[in-house]
């Protein structure tokens, strides 16, 4: 018996030195709300990171350096609460987790910046928060856009259409939105457009009549809603039972089914979003990339992936295409690799990154991803007739 167990020994390890080095396996942390109010995003992008790790094993795990590892995803439920997203980063480096993607949430990310800029074995990217001063381009990276991506696109629209002034509506707790609020306001009124009231809201409330009487009377041509759908349908219902017949800008990633769980279709037709693209615009523009995790996600997990999917997915690939360029699961060789990254190394990108200088895909830790607008109609939101996209990767 003991000879057979030398011999069966022997011939495992023969069989794995012929194919390459024994599977190790390697944790991915993540940073999501997958339960409370905000889940309704945090939970497709867990999912979407968990699917992409899934794969990568099925075809034999992730070759780093001639070195096969299998990945597991360690996840993190921040619950869009600062002190919650503390203890969960933390609890994710106790457990020896380097590499983390997100968070998403504008609140947490301030909250773990500190944190993170102290740890040199840590690298973050940001697949969802949009608060200002949260990467460093040294070992904490953003794929998301940043508020003034959302803000630049709102700030187009108005000039466009001609808008000649405008209420502002933000969620207090989107500390990516209230952090910009001040120069969004300032580029507003520089473009000619009179800024003739700024109300806020927080996630969860549901009565905004004394915010909407306030702005309503000042007769405003649009109003800007800045923060989560939930409150934005609930706020545009509201607005229309005032009497505000003016147009209805959103700011916000806005899933259709957490749209109407809020307020009948009907009611939306008109209402402008003005955000970076999303997946479900790369799906209606029929990227490649997107068509495809449209597919496998649905097999998987019965349902399209959401809105923030695609930020995900991508924030997936540029990590484990930053590893396989290092040679590396070093998080300061990764961090290196993600600096000399081009948009076009990582074929399986979704979004359709605008590059830096030389093609590269961050500048000091910010990747730049197009925005545009999209118009409700029926029932989800529909890109404005000869909307294209300008396709830099290798889809």
């Amino acid at each position: 018996m003991k000879m057979m167990k030398t011999l069966l020994t022997a011939a495992t390890f023969l069989s794995a030195s012929a194919v390459g080095s024994f599977a190790e396996n390697l944790t991915l942390g993540e940073l999501h709300p997958v339960t409370g109010p905000a889940s309704f995003y945090g939970l497709v992008m867990s999912q979407t990171l968990k699917l992409r790790a899934e794969q990568t094993n099925e075809k034999g795990g992730l070759d780093v350096g001639g070195t096969k590892y299998t990945l597991s995803i360690a996840t993190g439920d921040d619950q869009a609460q600062a002190t919650k997203g503390v203890a969960a980063l933390r609890k994710l480096m106790t457990d020896d987790v380097h590499f983390i993607f997100g968070p998403l949430a504008s609140a947490v990310a301030p909250a773990v910046k500190p944190i993170i800029d102290k740890q040199t074995d840590l690298l973050q990217i940001i697949d969802g928060s949009i608060a200002d001063g949260v990467v460093n381009g040294k070992n904490s990276f953003r794929v998301q856009a940043s508020a003034d991506t959302y803000n630049n696109a709102v700030l187009n629209y108005l000039t466009e259409n001609k808008v000649k002034s405008v209420a502002v509506m933000t969620d207090r707790s989107h500390q990516g939105f209230v952090m910009s609020e001040k120069r969004m306001g300032e580029s507003i009124e520089k473009a000619g457009v009179k800024v003739t009231g700024l109300e806020h809201f927080q996630i969860g409330d549901t009565d905004f009549s004394a915010q909407l009487t306030n702005l309503r009377a000042s007769m405003p041509d649009a109003l800007v809603l800045r923060g989560y759908p939930g409150e934005g349908a609930l706020i545009t219902k509201q607005a229309e039972a005032l009497g505000f017949k003016g147009q209805i800008v959103w700011e916000m990633g806005a899933p259709p089914s957490t749209v109407m769980k809020n307020i009948p279709s009907a009611q939306m037709d008109g209402v402008t979003n003005c955000i970076p693209r999303m997946m479900a615009d790369y799906v209606r523009l029929n990227v490649p990339n997107a068509l495809k995790l449209q597919e496998e996600f649905k097999k998987k997990y019965g349902e399209d992936p959401g809105e923030n999917a695609s930020f995900s997915n991508d924030a997936f690939w540029i990590l484990t295409t930053a590893m396989q360029k290092a040679g590396s699961i070093k998080a300061p060789d990764v961090a290196k690799a993600l600096t000399e990254m081009k948009v076009t190394d990582v074929p399986n990108l979704i979004i359709q990154y605008q590059p830096y200088e030389n093609g590269l895909l961050f500048k000091d830790g910010q990747a730049n991803p197009p925005s545009a607008c999209q118009v409700w109609k029926g029932e989800s939101w529909q890109n404005p007739p000869g909307d294209k996209i300008e396709m830099t990767t290798k889809n």
